[in-house]
């Protein structure tokens, strides 16, 4: 843990609504961000600005933590867990000193009644039972299938050391909101990183269903000022990024059959016990079957055989990412005890300890 590290206590809020009001030093976090750019006269910046090549922000479940994302659609298995991981796709030029991201797990349901005043009242504009709050903010109104499962602190969910100062608050329904700073005390460093900054773990509920998970941005009108944003050093200067929202499956094998990962495996292969049929594997990795390519080309044809697969992988040989490196080629390190136990996505090199080992050790693996 680092020294600076501050990290506050869940508040357990998803399904109810805080009453009055409450400060941790998350809050008063949140809170030194927004003093310190709206004091100098900004209430929002260009959500414009990241369509044309500015800061971007994205969210996707982490292949291998149990589940994995295609695009902005993510599967996980119904009653397990899965980390949520937030990456920097593109920083501010001239960097940032503080970050803030905010992530709503709850679905909105504008056609349902609040407080029991009849249908759509969830859209009316009124706080119909004037006991918590109205429409969007009422609890009648969203529904949270997922749960947040806070690490120790906040500092243990920022996966970048840049950003010594962590704060975090998980506020009405289930709204998650993180803030990094690269200092307590200005004048605060730049930090230009680039990468996987945030790391929130979630579990699915035990009956399968679909949900959505938005990054919301600075300004948003669920977020307010607690949004993501970038914070140049000069403290004056905001970037609203660009961000996504994403669409969890929480699935069974029995809910999803066939081949959930798309990896060339079925899932019934993938859950059995002899790994030479595709078993010992993990039916929500799409990483652990090294399928690359077959008579057809860089494709996977369901095995895993010398001429196609190892030759591919060892002619395209790149341990620094330059050509001939394809990232169809690629896959990350090992965290199993084998090479199809827990591989995880590209990493960006083609390289002889976790890729040409990796296809290596699977070679003869048929799923046909």
């Amino acid at each position: 843990m680092r020294a600076s590290d501050i990290g506050t206590p869940r508040m357990k809020t998803e399904r109810r609504l805080m009453k009055g009001t409450i400060l941790t030093l998350a809050a008063v976090a949140v809170l030194a961000v927004v003093a310190l750019t709206t004091a100098v006269g900004w209430q929002r910046s260009e959500p414009a600005e990241a369509a044309s090549g500015g800061p971007e922000m994205r969210m996707e479940i982490i292949a291998g933590s149990g589940g994995f994302c295609n695009g902005n659609n993510c599967y996980a298995e119904a009653g397990g867990t899965f980390t949520l991981g937030i990456d920097v796709v593109t920083a501010p030029a001239a960097g940032y000193s503080a970050v803030q991201t905010y992530v709503d797990i709850g679905d909105y349901d504008p056609t349902a009644s609040e407080d029991g005043a009849g249908p759509n009242t969830c859209s009316d504009g009124i706080d119909n039972g004037e006991s918590d709050s109205k429409d969007r903010f009422d609890t009648d109104c969203t529904t949270v299938y997922l749960d947040y499962l806070p690490r120790t602190t906040a500092g243990d969910e920022f996966m970048d050391d840049d950003f010594g100062a962590a704060f975090r608050e998980d506020r009405w329904l289930a709204r998650i909101s993180h803030v990094g700073l690269t200092a307590l005390i200005p004048p605060l460093p730049a930090s230009n990183f680039e990468g996987h900054l945030l790391e929130l773990d979630m579990s699915c509920p035990a009956a399968p269903v679909a949900t959505s998970i938005d990054l919301r941005p600075f300004g948003d009108p669920v977020a307010l000022t607690f949004g993501a944003v970038f914070v140049e050093p000069d403290l004056s200067t905001p970037h609203t990024p660009k961000v996504n929202s994403l669409t969890v499956n929480c699935v069974s094998q029995q809910s999803f059959p066939g081949d959930t990962d798309g990896d060339g495996c079925a899932d019934a292969r993938e859950e059995g016990s002899n790994p030479t049929l595709g078993g010992d594997r993990d039916w929500l990795n799409p990483w652990d079957f090294y399928d690359v390519a077959g008579v057809s080309g860089p494709s996977p044809d369901g095995q895993i055989d010398m001429l196609f697969d190892v030759l591919g992988v060892i002619n395209h040989y790149a341990p620094t990412g330059d050509p001939p490196y394809d990232v169809h080629y690629d896959r990350g390190p090992w965290l199993g005890g084998n090479s199809w136990n827990d591989t995880q996505p590209p990493d960006g090199v083609i390289d002889l300890l976790n890729d040409i080992n990796g296809v290596l050790a699977q070679n003869g693996h048929d799923c046909t």
